[in-house]
């Protein structure tokens, strides 16, 4: 609810009190002459004042779409339901407009009906009962007008009090089963003041807590988009996912959808209440609040009524009043740098990993399809992104196929590299508890661009725990073997194509002990529109050049790749290795040699590796992530920079040396003098 005026139009036959309706409200008097009121307009202030004569009210009172009284079962839920109603106030708009008609100026009624936001609609009569479902009803149809229309009984006080409940079921019920815009039925009476408030109140909560949205008037049910809003709330609140509510998790639930916690006593009567409903014929009680038992209880206070409490619960969890997830919780504003990436910060790993072992149910340390599948059940399915990179298979499994935690951990990191709005999406269905799901990312610096000799090449960065690396060479190269052994440590001997772009992410140890993630990704047959794509490649860290040293014909197709491609990724970090080193080296037929070819590229010569030799193949991981982080020593054609380290190092070295050699020629100067001195 985020709009700042709420037009409330009160029609109805002439002579039913809707001028005294609202001169009650306002003054607590009644007008005795037939006239119109001007637009008055309440401030939200002036609402909140009010409110508190509607909260201190009797129960009992004729509402919504009950339709029927609250039995004593369900009277004993006021207490726990009363704090949801108190919701309403948060919600109002800074102004209400009350805008008062007189049925025989059709213009003038049209017109304001076309801007209304809530229809009051009052009779006082049988006459004018009857005319609400022949004149009134079809009239608000033919003008295509389809508002929420709260119907107000006036005059109660002509009746007599013991025939109130039963006129209230035999006038309101038909109405509001014949017509679903009716929102909420009242019996008032403007003379008495008695009333009055509720009718005002209900014209306001059928804007700020529709019930349509959540309840089926015909059916007595609540709706299936608001069931599975309710069932997704029950499943992050039950945190030991055991399929019920204890105390502690239900009262956590009532602090942070109301602002306070629910008492033991309340919780007992709840549980009491829901097993006579649910289990009438067993002596003893449930163990806590079920999924059914949740549902049920929503139901009982749309039923009652009091359906804001269900909104409170809904709003807490950032659901809209179509029963969606607020965009603004699923896609937070993130201002990330073009040249900038981004990364699980150290919330977000926590919360993850937390993630992991609540839903492994066996600690087996792995997640099989069935608890995957729980795990992602608050929310649309597992990530598109994740079927694109075809997950698992993108990441380090047990060997029974089970996602680890070290594959877990990779896959989010990897959905956070390449698209950090996936990740906050699902950290917001999966429940992160710190509200805005931005804290579980970091962003890193700016990667920058610097010129040396007339050529631009990549700065150094010290901040990244994820690097990209594209995988070039011709096929049959064993590119595709690389990737399995990167995962698993082994390869498959039959040759299939890559059609599809592949990736995998695994995390491997630096020198010194440091870790990072490594991506890898071969390009398949998007190989050339990829190359073409500048905005794809900035994506890229380092590139790895792969040729098949057993084949003299493997290494031409990078040479011909990178002359045709040169412009784009002469500034890209590159490492050329050889691959089936276990196999006879063949001389190329190439225009160049491998190690003239690189030698001329100023970069490393060619690293021979195969899949069958497990250090050389953990040696180019290694030298892939250091040309990532240091692109000065990696880039195509850039001379490597001096090793500014050692030349300050040699610096000291010398001022040292310097200093030694002055003080050794000035002492050798003092001692001779010394002795000279002596002689004389």
């Amino acid at each position: 609810m985020s709009q700042d005026t709420l037009r409330v139009v009160v029609c109805g036959d002439d002579t039913v009190g809707k001028s005294s309706l609202v001169s009650s409200l306002i003054k607590e008097t009644i007008i005795t002459e037939q006239e119109v009121l001007p637009p008055i307009t309440i401030s939200g202030d002036d609402y909140t004042n009010s409110f508190s004569e509607y909260a201190s009210s009797t129960e009992g009172k004729s509402s919504k779409k009950s339709r029927k009284h609250p039995s004593k079962k369900d009277e004993s839920l006021q207490k726990f339901n009363e704090t949801g109603m108190k919701l309403v106030s948060k919600y109002i708009p800074n102004k209400t407009v009350i805008i008062d008609t007189i049925s025989s100026d059709m213009v003038q009624l049209q017109k304001e009906l076309k801007r209304a936001d809530v229809i009051w609609l009052v009779y006082s009569d049988h006459y004018t009962y009857e005319r609400i479902s022949l004149h009134w009803m079809p009239m608000f149809r033919s003008m295509g007008v389809n508002l929420p229309i709260v119907l107000c009984a006036n005059k109660s006080d002509l009746l007599p009090k013991d025939t109130l409940k039963t006129q209230n079921t035999d006038e309101f019920i038909p109405l509001i089963h014949e017509f679903k815009e009716i929102e909420a039925c009242v019996r008032c009476s403007a003379k008495a003041n008695y009333n009055v408030v509720e009718a005002f109140y209900l014209c306001q909560r059928a804007i700020t807590h529709p019930i349509s949205p959540i309840f089926d008037s015909k059916e007595g049910n609540l709706k299936p988009s608001a069931i599975a809003a309710l069932k997704r709330v029950f499943f992050l609140c039950d945190k030991d996912q055991d399929g019920h509510l204890n105390f502690e998790e239900l009262s956590d639930l009532h602090k942070k959808c109301f602002g306070k916690s629910a008492t033991q006593a309340e919780y007992d009567v709840i549980v009491k209440t829901l097993d006579q409903r649910i289990y009438p014929d067993l002596s003893s009680g449930s163990t806590g609040i079920s999924e059914d038992g949740f549902i049920l209880l929503n139901k009982i206070y749309a039923e009652t009524g009091r359906h804001e409490t269900i909104w409170g619960i809904l709003r807490a969890y950032h659901y809209t009043n179509s029963l969606s997830l607020n965009d603004r919780f699923l896609f937070p504003k993130l201002d990330v740098n073009p040249n900038s990436s981004v990364e699980l910060s150290p919330t977000g790993y926590r919360f993850l990993v937390d993630l992991f072992l609540k839903f492994d149910k066996d600690n087996d340390g792995g997640l099989n399809e069935e608890e995957l599948n729980n795990l992602f059940r608050p929310t649309p399915g597992i990530p598109k992104l994740w079927q694109e990179s075809n997950f698992p298979s993108s990441i380090v499994c047990n060997e029974a196929g089970y996602v680890t935690l070290q594959g877990w951990l990779a896959q989010w990191n990897l959905t956070t590299f390449l698209d950090y709005k996936a990740t906050l999406e699902y950290l917001a269905y999966l429940g992160f508890d710190e509200d805005i799901s931005v804290k579980a990312l970091r962003i890193t610096k700016p990667r920058k661009r610097r010129q040396k000799q007339g050529k631009f090449y990549r700065q150094n960065v010290n901040d990244r725990n994820i690097f990209n690396c594209f995988i070039l060479g011709a096929p049959k190269s064993g590119k595709s073997s690389l990737l399995e052994s990167f995962l698993r440590g082994s390869y498959s001997e039959t040759y299939s194509p890559t059609i599809k772009p592949r990736l995998c992410i695994k995390d491997i140890e630096l020198r010194g002990g440091k870790q990072c993630y490594l991506i890898l990704e071969e390009l398949g047959v998007h190989e050339s529109a990829i190359l073409e794509n500048k905005s794809r490649l900035d994506q890229c860290d380092v590139i790895c050049y792969a040729y098949d040293s057993s084949d003299p014909e493997s290494f031409q197709y990078l040479v011909e790749l990178r002359d045709k491609y040169s412009v784009l990724l002469d500034e890209i970090p590159s490492v050329f290795v050889a691959l089936k080193a276990d196999l006879d080296k063949q001389q190329q037929r190439s225009d160049v040699q491998p190690e003239n070819y690189t030698r001329d590229l100023y970069l490393g010569s060619p690293l021979h590796i195969s899949s069958a030799w497990t250090t050389s193949l953990h040696e180019l991981f290694i030298q892939l992530v250091d040309a990532a982080k240091m692109p000065s020593t990696a880039t195509p054609g850039l001379e490597s920079e001096p090793d500014f380290t050692d030349q300050e190092n040699f610096k000291h070295l010398v001022m040292a040396g310097g200093a030694v050699t002055v003080m050794t020629i000035v002492s050798v100067w003092i001692w001779r003098s010394s002795v000279q001195s002596s002689r004389i």
